[in-house]
């Protein structure tokens, strides 16, 4: 599996797992390892956390949680980014969020857009579109958003899932050479 289809995976992952919570047959088919293994300490602590949830979390407790905090799914939450921002970006490079029923601005769309742009990353007008995307539109609002998830969800899973979107963040900085910072 190339780079861009394993990061593209990756990315249609947290979309789903932000757009709806997990159901009791995806929690049960789910692994206490993460499906991206790094050296950063977000990475290890987000598979402690993964199996913490298999023995501690039921999916109500999970449904409770995305609940709690479903209004920071939309990442205009955070200050960094509009829906008129991100639905005129949609509209100049042609994409149809694929979580119609969210608004632009939710990160199961902007993570959808991702998945997208990795997967067809394949000439040079493509990678300028990503470094584009990811430091204009996505990243400095996903950074809040991890760290706001961090100390808010109540969890295992989606306090997983914080440490992995920040393990994830570091590794495509690193592998695409970004100039952002990530405290």
């Amino acid at each position: 599996m190339k780079v861009a289809d394993a990061y593209s995976m990756i990315c249609m992952i947290f979309a789903t797992n932000f757009a709806n919570a997990i159901t009791d047959e995806a929690l049960k088919k789910l692994k206490p390892n993460w499906v991206l293994k790094t050296q950063n300490p977000e990475n290890a602590k987000g598979n402690e956390l993964l199996a913490k949830t298999l023995s501690h979390c039921t999916v109500s407790e999970i449904v409770a949680d995305l609940d709690s905090f479903k209004g920071a799914c939309s990442l205009k939450f955070f200050k960094q980014i509009s829906d008129e921002d991100i639905n005129n970006f949609y509209k100049q490079i042609n994409f149809n969020k694929p979580f119609s029923h969210l608004r632009d601005t939710h990160i199961s769309n902007m993570f959808s857009l991702l998945g997208v742009i990795f997967k067809n990353d394949t000439n040079d007008k493509t990678h300028a579109l990503l470094g584009l995307y990811l430091v204009d539109f996505f990243l400095p609002s996903l950074i809040l958003f991890a760290k706001f998830l961090r100390y808010n969800a109540k969890t295992p899973y989606y306090q997983a899932m914080a440490e992995l979107i920040i393990d994830f963040i570091k590794t495509i900085k690193v592998n695409l050479g970004l100039k952002i910072d990530i405290k």
